[in-house]
């Protein structure tokens, strides 16, 4: 079925439009995750608070941390017998497919998640807890890392 356009503009003419418009698209996507987002290079750590995002250079990946869907690390004032988990929720914004929702762990798995012929990884989950005070989640800061998958 043809677009009822075609026929008053021409194909050649739609074509560029529809072209154009992508164009368009792709730099105001660009612009809208870049005023709130970092860039991070893949195989350095870098750190996110809540809400905040940043770009993989060169990948065309944005990775945006959601919230802290569980604490229950041990706090650094108690003996535990157990280290406790934290699971954090992110959203990962993929210029060429959907966005998709990952969710890594501290000490559960999965604590990597494949990212586009990359790896994904919680490095850790700040401030740690300490017995009888509450986090605030605007205080919790993630740091990541995005490694390059081996070619094996």
């Amino acid at each position: 079925m043809r677009c009822p356009l075609t026929h008053i503009v021409g194909e050649a003419h739609m074509y560029r439009l529809f072209k154009y418009g992508i164009v368009i698209m792709t730099f105001i996507w660009l612009s809208v995750t870049s005023a709130n987002s970092d860039n991070a290079l893949i195989g350095k750590d870098f750190s996110l608070g809540i809400g905040q995002s940043a770009r993989i250079d060169g990948e065309k990946l944005v990775i945006k941390f959601k919230a802290v869907l569980e604490d229950s690390r041990c706090p650094i004032n108690a003996l535990c017998a157990w280290a406790g988990n934290g699971k954090v929720e992110f959203e990962v914004l993929d210029i060429k497919r959907e966005n998709k929702t990952i969710v890594l762990n501290t000490e559960e798995e999965p604590r990597l998640a494949p990212l586009k012929g990359n790896t994904l990884k919680l490095v850790s989950l700040n401030p740690p807890r300490i017995d009888g005070v509450s986090i605030s989640p605007g205080d919790y800061r993630v740091t990541l890392s995005v490694e390059r998958k081996s070619s094996e």
